[in-house]
């Protein structure tokens, strides 16, 4: 996938993003802010899968994440307590993907239930969407990215009850889009405008 076609998902993933932590702290009983939330993260998981694969330095890549992600605690501490935010997720997701293949998926198993029982982020759930991803950019495959997708989320929305996270499903049809014309986003923006976001929004809500 291309560094365009990234970026260009990246930003679709940053506005959902906002629209579903503006419908969480100010919208609660407007569904809709949360269903187009669910867009975003299946289009981080994608960006991170993708870093992944073509990242010059890994060990800078880890250390990006871990600093961001404990960083990003503490807004979001006040954001949703009692559970630990999605860059962390993420750092772990890449930890397990170093060690996991097409046939062995037990690294990113043993990192969903450890970020599940840890009340990480997405937990099982998200580790199993970022082995999807991983099969899909190895193999190319959309049938199995659209099959497994489906299969996912059933399997979640049937465990769980969540008619919302299902919703997730809407950001298929944008990861198959091409992207040609140049777009450039600095490295850093995902990584800040996470804590800063979350930061604004609560200063915005203490003040009203």
């Amino acid at each position: 996938m291309s560094k365009n076609t990234t970026d260009f998902l990246k930003i679709i993933a940053l506005f959902t993003m906002l629209v579903d932590h503006v419908g969480y702290l100010f919208f609660p009983d407007q569904l809709v802010f949360r269903l187009i939330g669910r867009i975003a993260f299946p289009l981080f998981a994608l960006c991170l899968v993708t870093g992944y694969h073509h990242t010059r330095d890994l060990r800078a890549y880890k250390r990006r994440l871990l600093l961001f992600g404990l960083l990003s605690q503490i807004p979001y501490h006040f954001f949703i307590p009692g559970r630990y935010n999605v860059i962390l997720f993420f750092f772990i997701g890449l930890l397990a993907l170093e060690h996991t293949t097409e046939k062995n998926p037990l690294p990113l198993l043993l990192a969903g239930l450890l970020t599940q029982s840890l009340k990480i982020s997405y937990g099982f759930y998200g580790m199993m969407m970022l082995w999807i991803l991983d099969n899909w950019l190895k193999t190319g495959n959309r049938k199995n990215l659209i099959v497994n997708s489906l299969i996912l989320n059933g399997v979640f929305f049937a465990a769980t009850g969540n008619p919302i996270q299902p919703f997730s499903l809407l950001a298929l049809p944008l990861v198959f889009i091409e992207i040609k014309k140049d777009i450039r986003l600095p490295r850093s923006l995902a990584y800040v405008f996470y804590p800063v976001h979350m930061t604004l929004l609560l200063l915005i809500d203490a003040l009203i």
